[in-house]
């Protein structure tokens, strides 16, 4: 996964020469509320496979107090290179990331009324409580960095992530709040799951040129928004 291969590049990069654990330990500290934990296997596979690939090297492998041996790492002039490029890539690309609420979203009509403001307003439960263990955090922490009291320490444009992740989960939390409250006024109406008349019916429907060329509308007007966006780039 690109994502990992670049968070391990760079701290090795930033705190090398450094052995796994220790990256590991850093990358601990950066995992956000609902986020997925980068486990020891991805970390120590990408600190292999960016060996191989010629991005980081060995510098050392020792045992200390008769623990396991650690190997520890430097980055290449190549990994350089690499890291200078895919950060640049990524920051400027505007990529669609996979959201299972939005996929399974499209389902919304099978669950009845009640499953779907219960589950909307669930959501947004869970999305303000992220809010809140965020914004505390940020309390509680300081961008000036003071040796001996490293915990306390996140950078300014880390902070700055946070409060952009903030603004993300409180849109999406109201969003849900809204939708389940025009679910329940009646102004949202999201019908019957489809029996198999509609779905006969729609089948038929598909194969026809007229639906054919609605859906060529469409990808043609997407196809236009992304060529934008590359020329505004």
């Amino acid at each position: 996964m690109w994502s990992t291969r670049l968070l391990v590049l760079g701290l090795v990069r930033w705190l090398g020469p450094v052995h796994g654990y220790l990256v590991r330990r850093e990358l601990d500290t950066w995992r956000m509320p609902g986020k997925p934990e980068i486990g020891a296997g991805s970390i120590y596979h990408a600190l292999k496979k960016l060996t191989a690939d010629g991005m980081i090297e060995v510098v050392s492998t020792e045992s200390v107090d008769a623990r396991p041996a650690r190997t520890t790492y430097a980055i290449t002039a190549r990994g350089e290179a690499e890291f200078q490029r895919t950060l640049r890539e990524k920051l400027w690309e505007v990529e669609a990331g996979e959201d299972p609420f939005s996929t399974a979203w499209s389902f919304a009509q099978v669950l009845t009324r009640a499953e779907n403001i219960a589950l909307l307003r669930q959501r947004a439960d869970v999305l303000f409580s992220r809010v809140e263990q965020v914004t505390a955090l940020l309390a509680a922490t300081t961008p000036e960095f003071v040796p001996g009291n490293e915990g306390s320490f996140v950078p300014a444009h880390a902070r700055a992530m946070m409060k952009r992740q903030i603004d993300l989960w409180i849109t999406d939390a109201e969003w849900c709040e809204e939708t389940a409250g025009r679910i329940e006024s009646g102004d949202l109406v999201l019908g019957p799951d489809l029996d198999a008349e509609h779905a006969a019916y729609w089948r038929e429907a598909i194969k026809g040129d007229r639906f054919i060329d609605h859906a060529r509308e469409r990808q043609a007007m997407i196809d236009e928004i992304g060529a934008s966006e590359a020329r505004d780039s």
